[in-house]
């Protein structure tokens, strides 16, 4: 056998053996003329195009300071800035966003869906604020987000990311009118609510 008849032999076996799947044979006669075969085949669970990875950063606190009780029964805002970011994303698709929705601890669609803090000595008292997606500098001309109503257990849409450093540069408002004709002792102390934020992929503009 010539060298080149031997390569061309090798050279076949290599090629055979680096099928995907090897198959079996069955045979057709003339006592059998009929057959089937089984196509098959293997998906993996994972995706091949990979998963969406990403981090937001909440803020941990955000202090409406000292309130102070107005003069007159007057409106007396306070308000407070806070920012949500996008950090880090891989695999997210062209034409989706990463939505970020924020409710009250205690919202619920069907009842009460204000943002409240309460006194952590006595819950029965509590003062509602507001929540803005806009900087202060912009609340002339903006609505806060739980003006309109909660369609979505997730809560209020606050805004979506695509990309790296997006932000929500928001703000909290507190009408201090809340606190007007009140007698100080009984109001007095440290009050806390909680912000619920929830983010999820959707399509942009949901």
């Amino acid at each position: 056998m010539t060298t080149k008849k031997l390569l061309t032999l090798a050279l076949s076996a290599l090629m055979i053996s680096a099928t995907a799947v090897s198959v079996s044979a069955a045979t057709l006669t003339d006592q059998n003329p009929g057959g089937q075969t089984e196509v098959t085949a293997h998906i993996s669970g994972s995706d091949p195009h990979g998963t969406v990875s990403y981090k937001i950063t909440i803020p941990d606190v955000v202090d409406f300071g000292e309130l102070v009780q107005p003069a007159a029964n007057e409106d007396s805002y306070k308000t407070v800035g806070y920012n949500v970011s996008l950090d880090e994303v891989t695999g997210l698709e062209s034409g989706k966003q990463i939505s970020v929705y924020v409710k009250d601890q205690n919202a619920s669609i069907d009842d009460d869906q204000n943002f409240y803090i309460t006194n952590k000595d006595n819950s029965n008292i509590s003062f509602k604020y507001h929540v803005f997606n806009v900087p202060q500098s912009q609340l002339s001309e903006a609505t806060s987000i739980n003006s309109s109503t909660m369609t979505k257990t997730a809560g209020f849409y606050l805004g979506g990311f695509t990309a790296p450093d997006e932000n929500v540069d928001g703000t909290l408002v507190i009408n201090q009118v809340q606190l007007y004709g009140k007698t100080l002792a009984d109001i007095a102390g440290d009050y806390s609510g909680y912000m619920v934020f929830y983010s999820a992929i959707e399509d942009i503009n949901p």
